[in-house]
């Protein structure tokens, strides 16, 4: 496993491992529905991000091949994020529309890939200064 699929790996742990505890504070301190708003966001940026790393690899994988590839696959990724941001947002939609939802647990959900990267950016920051390997 390349070291940018284990990043991809540590951001998506990371990122389960808050939504659970996201979701299981909400839960008892706020109610289900909050709970539930908590997952679905995280569910949503997480399947989104996988995606997009996904789709990125190819992309670059594209690009080192020919000039020519790489043009038509940057229109091709194009096409897919806009189709993933509309899948996603008919996903909000339909859920919206069979379960109550909390704004703020969605939004705290939404943020879990944020976080995620931004702590695993920092223990791979502070391995390389301090020199630890694996």
């Amino acid at each position: 496993m390349s070291e940018s699929e284990q990043l991809v790996r540590r951001v998506l742990l990371c990122a389960a491992g808050l939504a659970l505890v996201m979701a299981g504070c909400g839960w008892l301190f706020w109610s289900a529905d909050f709970a539930l708003s908590v997952g679905l966001g995280a569910a949503l940026v997480c399947g989104s991000f996988f995606l997009l790393q996904r789709d990125v690899h190819q992309l670059m994988e594209l690009a080192a091949t020919s000039r020519e590839a790489g043009t038509l696959g940057k229109m091709g990724f194009l096409l897919k994020s806009l189709g993933r941001f509309v899948v996603l947002a008919l996903l909000l939609f339909v859920a919206a529309g069979k379960m109550t939802i909390q704004p703020l647990g969605l939004i705290l959900g939404l943020t879990t890939i944020m976080i995620s990267v931004i702590v695993v950016g920092l223990a791979q920051k502070r391995k390389r200064i301090s020199g630890i390997s694996e």
